[in-house]
Parts: structure tokens; C-alpha cells; sequence
């Protein structure tokens, strides 16, 4: 064999080797890298994004083509509100997997979340559903449809879905569609269906019930999760849930047994302590529910739940500012979330800044003409503003046409005929409320001044009593008092009531509260 065919042999030989030895590192290598990355994916599902975030970027620079890792740190970019470098990152991706698909649904979400909605429709509409694509990728495609608001595609994806998925996993996103699009009644076709597969699979009924309460069936919402609690009495996401709408519904003792429950199970949860802090507001222990929220914020600075129960916080102990500033952060995050929309409008409602307020719940509406809360913080909005009287009371009508039930819209407009000096009319709608929530300390007050007001002081006296009892930090009830006692000859309680009155104005009494 002559030199030349030697050299060859040896050649092919160390190319052989070469390829062997690369291949072997390569596999010696991949399961360590999976192993970091299972690892990294873990803490991120554990809420642990500072301690991953710098070994994490390490890892992705030193590793610039392992899409794995790429994925989750541009999650973490997400989770972190920094949407333009996730944006980055999911560009990246596609450059080295130019059809992945859930890298295109990523970056469609991310390219929302920063305000550009016909860019990340264009982004999903070069995206063919298949049968190929995974059934759970698929839901995600549909809700990626359903954020940038084409329903019709959303609901495409979802009929081609297995029935499985369909009728499981799908009815939260369904239910969401038929939400935004107005079409109550098939989003009401669709609760029996959800009732079903809750107590079946009790980890999709907290899906459900959160669908039902961002349409303000609270009452629909616990009936359908306490089944599932019974199926699943660990289960601290339905613990925390239902102890919510407990709260909504004035059910204390209930919501403070879920909790605590709740607390046993996931004592550093921020989900469980923002559900404590609103208990504990809405039985008027701010000073608990403020240690509450800032212990969650502690734990968890970006999360959106602590911050969006902050805002609410914020806003009853009437700290509009600070509530304005947080619900600008989860606007400036999810410019389209329409719960974001509704607290940075209600909270700038409160702060006085009208303009801000009614643009953010003009868009509410637009997106979800059905949300009872979205219409009365607009009606009130509008009743703020001198010229928008007609338009207010309106809004006020239409709060009603939604939701006859709505006791707060009826309220305003009593006010509206008060303010007006429509004596009877606004009589008739406070009396409505009354007979519906007998224990609403605003309208028993406000009623009572009307009696008083008409000369009907037994009247008076029976609502403004109840309404002292109820709210004795109410300095305008107080005032009313005065009035009445001065009317019917008791000097000495007139006498009593005007100086609490002076006292409560004094020390900034809310006559809210």
C-alpha cells in the first residue's frame, strides 16, 4: 500500500474517530444539560425566577443554540415584564426552528403584550392548524387567537380539537370566547357541561369558576367548585378560589375556613395570603390585609394577583395614588388584560384623573360589553362629568339591562334623580335597593334623608338608625341624624350626632364606609 493510500486510510480513520468521540461527548453531554435544565424548569414552576435567572442566562450564552433553554429564559423575560428582550429570544428560537409553532404562538403573545395587535395576528395567521400539532398546542393557538380578539379562528382550532380536549380543557377558553363576544347564552349553555367535568377533573374546576367570575357569576362560580372540593379537599387552588367568592358573597365564616385551610396546605403562597388580605379588608382589618399584601409582595414582586389585590386594597382604605401606580404596572405589562383595563380605571376614577378612567373603560366595554363592574365604573365615570349627565344615567341603564340584580347601578341612578331633585323617582329606586340588600348603609342614609326630606320623619328615623348601626364612622349619617332628632324635638341626641358629625369631618370620616 503506497504513502498516499496510507494517508487516506489514516484519515479516515481520525475522521472516524472524530465522529465518534463527538458523538460520544454529545451524549455524555445532552443528559447533564437536560438534567440542568429539568432543574432550571422546576424552580421557574416554583415562582424561584431570581435564583435562576443569572445561572440560567449563563447557561443559554454558553449553550447559544439549545432552544430548551432559550424558551425559558424568554419565559422568564415574560414573567418579568421585560416583553422586548422575550420578544428577542423567541426571534432567536425561530431562527434555528423556523416551524415551531409554539415558538410563534410565544412570540405572538409577547409582541400583544407590547401593544402590537395586528402584528401578532399576523404572526398566528402564518400558522396552519394541523393534526400534526400536539392537542395542547393547539389550545394554545386558540388562545392566542382569542387574545388578539378573532374569535371566529379561535373557535376554528377548537372544533378541530379531539373530544376529549374539547370538552374538557377547551370549555374554559370557550366559555372566555363566548364572554368577550357578548353571547351569554351560550356561554350559560356551556355551565352544565362545566359542572360535569369539574367534579370529573378537579384540577380544570378552578379554570372553570374564574371563567364564571369574569363574567359575575359569583353565585355560578362556588356552586360549580364545591362538588370539586369534595372530589379534591387538598386541592388549595379551589380552597383559595372559593374562598374568594365567599368573600364577594359576605360569607366570612365560610371564606376564613377555606383559607385557613388553604394556608395549611401552602403556607408561603401569595395566592393564599392576597385571598387572606381581602378577607381581612373586607372585614375592615386594613392594617392586617396591608401586612398580608406586603408579605406576598415579598415573596413574589411581579406577580400580578398580589398586585392587582394591592390596587383594590389601595383603593378602599383610599390610597388612590398608590393604587393608580400599581395598576399602571399591570396595564404597562398586559395593555389588553380586561381586568387590568377595569383597575387602572377604577382606581383612576378614584384619584380624580377622569380622562384616564374613561378611556381604559371605554376599551373594557368595547372588548367585554357585558361586564357589569367595566359598566358601572363607566357610568360613574360619566356621572363625574357635568355634560355627561344623560350619558351617565344611560350607562347606569344599561348596567341594569345586563344585570337586574346590579343593586350599585340601581343606587347611582337613585342618586341621579336625588341630585336632579326628582324627589319620587329617586325614592323609588333607593327603596328597590333596600328591599334587595336591606343592609347597605348608603342607601338606608341616603333614603333617610329623602324621607326626612318629604317630611316623613318615622321613615327617617327607621333608615337612619339602621344606617348609623351599620356604619357608625359614617360622618354624613351622622349629620342626617342631627337633622331628624333637631326636626322631631330630641335636642340632646341632635346635639350628640352633630358633634360626632364634627369630629368624623374632622378626621376625614368616609361616608363610603
Amino acid at each position: 500500500m503506497n504513502a498516499k493510500h496510507l494517508d487516506l486510510k489514516t484519515c479516515l480513520a481520525a475522521c472516524l474517530f472524530l465522529f465518534l468521540f463527538c458523538a460520544l461527548a454529545s451524549a455524555q453531554k445532552k443528559p447533564a444539560d437536560e438534567t440542568v435544565l429539568r432543574g432550571f424548569e422546576k424552580s421557574f414552576e416554583q415562582g424561584k425566577i431570581n435564583e435562576i435567572e443569572r445561572p440560567l442566562l449563563d447557561f443559554a450564552i454558553a449553550n447559544p443554540n439549545n432552544t430548551k433553554a432559550l424558551e425559558l429564559l424568554a419565559r422568564v423575560r415574560v414573567r418579568q415584564g421585560r416583553s422586548e428582550e422575550a420578544r428577542g429570544l423567541y426571534k432567536r428560537i425561530l431562527t434555528l426552528e423556523p416551524n415551531s409553532v409554539t415558538a410563534k404562538i410565544q412570540l405572538a403573545r409577547v409582541t400583544l403584550a407590547l401593544g402590537e395587535k395586528e402584528e401578532a395576528r399576523e404572526i398566528l395567521r402564518e400558522i396552519e392548524p394541523s393534526s400534526s400539532i400536539a392537542p395542547s398546542v393547539q389550545l394554545e393557538l386558540a388562545e392566542a387567537f382569542s387574545l388578539v380578539g378573532d374569535f371566529q379562528k379561535a373557535l376554528t382550532v377548537i372544533d378541530k380539537l379531539p373530544s376529549k380536549f374539547k370538552n374538557n380543557d377547551a370549555l374554559p377558553l370557550l366559555a372566555t370566547i363566548y364572554l368577550e363576544s357578548g353571547d351569554r347564552e351560550k356561554l350559560n349553555s356551556l355551565i352544565p357541561l362545566m359542572n360535569k367535568a369539574a367534579t370529573a377533573i378537579p384540577a380544570l374546576a378552578a379554570e372553570y369558576a374564574e371563567v364564571l367570575q369574569n363574567a359575575g357569576m359569583n353565585k355560578e362560580a362556588a356552586a360549580l367548585l364545591r362538588p370539586a372540593l369534595a372530589v379534591a379537599p387538598k386541592n388549595a387552588k379551589i380552597l383559595v378560589l372559593l374562598g374568594r367568592l365567599e368573600v364577594f358573597a359576605r360569607d366570612f365564616d365560610q371564606a376564613r375556613a377555606h383559607l385557613l385551610r388553604a394556608a395549611a396546605l401552602e403556607p408561603r403562597s401569595t395566592e393564599v395570603l392576597s385571598a387572606q388580605a381581602l378577607l381581612e379588608n373586607a372585614t375592615g382589618n386594613m392594617s392586617a390585609a396591608f401586612s398580608l399584601l406586603d408579605k406576598a409582595r415579598r415573596i413574589a414582586p411581579d406577580s400580578p394577583v398580589v398586585l392587582a389585590d394591592f390596587v383594590l386594597l389601595a383603593m378602599r382604605a383610599g390610597k388612590s395614588r398608590e393604587a393608580v401606580r400599581a395598576a399602571k404596572i399591570l396595564l404597562e405589562k398586559q395593555p389588553e388584560n380586561p381586568e387590568f383595563q377595569y383597575l387602572f380605571g377604577a382606581a383612576s376614577l378614584q384619584n380624580g384623573n377622569i380622562g384616564a378612567a374613561q378611556d381604559a373603560l371605554e376599551r373594557l366595554m368595547l372588548k367585554r360589553p357585558n361586564d357589569s363592574r367595566g359598566c358601572l365604573a363607566l357610568g360613574l365615570t360619566l356621572a363625574a362629568q357635568r355634560e355627561q349627565f344623560e350619558n351617565a344615567r344611560k350607562q347606569l341603564n344599561r348596567c341594569l339591562e345586563i344585570d337586574s340584580a346590579n343593586f350599585e347601578a340601581r343606587y347611582q341612578l337613585g342618586l341621579s334623580y336625588k341630585a336632579q331633585g326628582e324627589i319620587e323617582r329617586a325614592v323609588g329606586f333607593l327603596e328597590e335597593v333596600i328591599r334587595q340588600v336591606p343592609n347597605y348603609a348608603p342607601a338606608l342614609r341616603d333614603l333617610g334623608a329623602l324621607y326626612l326630606q318629604k317630611g316623613a320623619e318615622p321613615k327617617a328615623r327607621e333608615m337612619l338608625e339602621r344606617a348609623v348601626s351599620l356604619s357608625p364612622q359614617d360622618a354624613d349619617t351622622h349629620f342626617q341624624l342631627s337633622r331628624l332628632y333637631n326636626q322631631i324635638g330630641e335636642s340632646a341626641l341632635a346635639r350628640r350626632h352633630l358633634e360626632t358629625f364634627q369630629k368624623l369631618r374632622n378626621q376625614g370620616g368616609n361616608p363610603q364606609q
